[in-house]
């Protein structure tokens, strides 16, 4: 199920195909419903406490759409597709799925191939992160795995670097860093960080210097702000 208006039109422009059906209220009108109208995706007319119950939350703005399973991908099939430059960003020990929806929101719009995280290990994708991601969800591949240690040494065999987001004396500013062509990104929780066993397998590090008097952003923010970084920056 994925709630809210940005996230439903989000898929309606670029994957309608993946919408099975809407549900709304029957007072609810906006161009939205039109447009679904328009492309014959079915509307049913239920109560607000039925869209709750649906989605385990009561930010869905009396629109829920019934969308096609995500077919998730495995690392193994991944490297085994990828020629020459890709990069993956691998989020460690999120549990906030409003934090989670939002990183993946960051690597959709700043042209990640991926993203990959445990079902084990943090938030897994739900309406709620679906919502925060603005539809991303259903647009970026998606990499959804067990053991994330075991995920990064695959990744080594296939060729690509990994760089661990953390504060050390060892880590290079993000403003000098320059990316591998094939690179696996990790980012963890403010709180637990990214867990050691993965800081251990990391070839290199990396952080986000602070120019104000507040020591960090939240883990979206910072991420965001990397991506961007590796995007944009000069090469």
């Amino acid at each position: 199920m994925i709630m809210g208006v940005h996230a439903i039109d989000e898929i309606l422009r670029y994957a309608p195909q993946k919408i099975i059906r809407i549900y709304t209220v029957p007072s609810k009108k906006s161009p939205l419903l039109h447009a679904c109208e328009q492309k014959k995706i079915p509307l049913s007319f239920v109560t607000v406490a039925q869209l709750t119950q649906m989605t385990g939350s009561d930010s869905h703005q009396s629109l829920v759409a019934h969308i096609q399973g995500r077919i998730f991908l495995n690392v193994k099939t991944f490297v085994e597709q990828t020629k020459e430059e890709a990069f993956v960003l691998m989020i460690d020990q999120i549990f906030d799925p409003q934090n989670f929806g939002a990183l993946l929101r960051s690597a959709e719009c700043f042209g990640a191939s991926a993203v990959a995280w445990s079902k084990n290990r943090g938030s897994d994708l739900t309406p709620v992160a679906a919502k925060a991601s603005c539809g991303a969800s259903e647009l970026i591949p998606l990499i959804r795995i067990s053991n994330l240690a075991t995920a990064v040494d695959q990744f080594k065999e296939g060729g690509f670097e990994i760089v661990a987001a953390v504060l050390d004396p060892t880590s290079t500013s993000a403003y000098e860093f320059t990316y591998a062509p094939k690179t696996v990104l990790i980012v963890g929780s403010e709180g637990e960080g990214i867990q050691p066993l993965l800081r251990k397998k990391a070839d290199r590090s990396i952080y986000l210097p602070m120019a104000g008097k507040i020591a960090s952003l939240n883990v979206a923010q910072a991420t965001t702000a990397l991506l961007a970084l590796r995007k944009f920056r000069p090469r």
